[in-house]
């Protein structure tokens, strides 16, 4: 379970800090009453209170210094490599052969799988 889900945060950015790229924001904290744009729709914040929501970044939402964002580093994504990893030459039993060695992702799991 992401921890968005929890409502446990690890960051909390301000509109000159915000970083859309390497932090998910599923929070927002209003310092000031006002009308806001999360999202693409207009919000009315109440000073103190969080809106508990997946921020989209800008155009779709106007960042605003009386906001906070909370959120949470995204998670790096795991590189697999897939394919024939290696090949090697060996001799058995006076017979030459090829081991080629092959790597895939179970699409069920995202787990490696051998063969």
């Amino acid at each position: 379970m992401g921890t968005y889900l929890t409502g446990t945060y690890s960051v909390l950015h301000t509109s000159g800090t915000t970083d859309f790229e390497n932090f998910v924001y599923s929070a927002v904290y209003f310092n000031v009453n006002g009308t806001y744009t999360i999202n693409g729709a207009t919000v009315i914040g109440v000073a103190g209170e969080t809106l508990d929501i997946i921020v989209q970044a800008p155009p779709a939402t106007t960042l605003s210094t009386n906001m906070l964002f909370l959120g949470n580093p995204i998670a790096p994504q795991t590189k697999v490599d897939t394919g024939l990893l290696s090949a090697t030459t060996e001799t058995f039993q006076n017979n030459v052969g090829i081991v080629e060695t092959y790597q895939f992702v179970n699409i069920n799991t995202g787990l490696p799988t051998n063969g």
